[in-house]
């Protein structure tokens, strides 16, 4: 059970990232935007789960589960633009740049 805990810290360390810095979402209410937010956390468990499965007889398990946790941690952008879309709220990638004053 315990080593359930690093991917689960891991997604919202990336989350905070990706959707508090990186994505404007546009559209959608905020009770869409959470159960956006929520339902990435469940595909990102679904798809750790999984490779952890496949990655059991294969490799050791401390080396099982750092792949298991970096494969899906490097894609929480895109899995949370297309869970995102799924629920109506579109994800705009923010641009950041110096301003002239």
């Amino acid at each position: 059970m315990a080593e359930w805990l690093i991917p689960i810290s891991m997604f919202w360390m990336m989350g905070a990232v990706f959707f508090g810095g990186l994505y404007d979402a546009e559209g959608g209410s905020a009770g869409r935007q959470a159960l956006g937010l929520l339902l990435t956390f469940a595909a990102y468990l679904a798809i750790f789960a999984g490779l952890r499965l496949a990655l059991g007889g294969f490799v050791g398990p401390l080396i099982g589960l750092v792949i298991a946790t970096a494969i899906p941690a490097m894609f929480v952008g895109r899995l949370g633009k297309i869970v995102f879309k799924l629920v109506g709220v579109r994800l705009i990638r923010v641009v950041f740049g110096a301003e002239a004053h």
